[in-house]
């Protein structure tokens, strides 16, 4: 396994990262089976149409962002969480400044 960012164990504050940048997307944690990142996207920020090849989840935990999914726009604000399958595009847009926690699993299959 690679070594993260947080070790196994630790207790981290989504909100406050304890001496981390807050202002930077961080991968948290990543093995041969995950990757968890707490991606900031400041208001405006366009991510363009992608995906990604394992299941993934979004939490918001912070902000407005909308989330085109499958020709359907999602507005996720703080609390919301979303599911997405493997090789599912997406695109995000935030509307306000904003912090997801995204956790992708890797596929077995590649």
């Amino acid at each position: 396994m690679s070594a993260g960012h947080i070790g196994a164990g630790e207790v981290i504050n989504l909100q406050n990262l304890d001496g981390r940048p807050d202002d930077t997307t961080l991968a948290l944690v990543k093995t041969n089976d995950m990757e968890v990142i707490r991606m900031v996207l400041p208001r405006g920020k366009d991510i363009m149409e992608h995906s990604v090849d394992g299941e993934m989840s979004v939490q918001c935990i912070k902000g407005k962002v909308l989330f085109q999914l499958d020709n359907n726009a999602h507005e996720l604000t703080e609390g919301d969480w979303l599911y997405l399958e493997g090789k599912q595009k997406h695109a995000l847009y935030a509307k306000s400044d904003a912090v997801l926690l995204i956790t992708i699993l890797f596929s077995k299959d590649g």
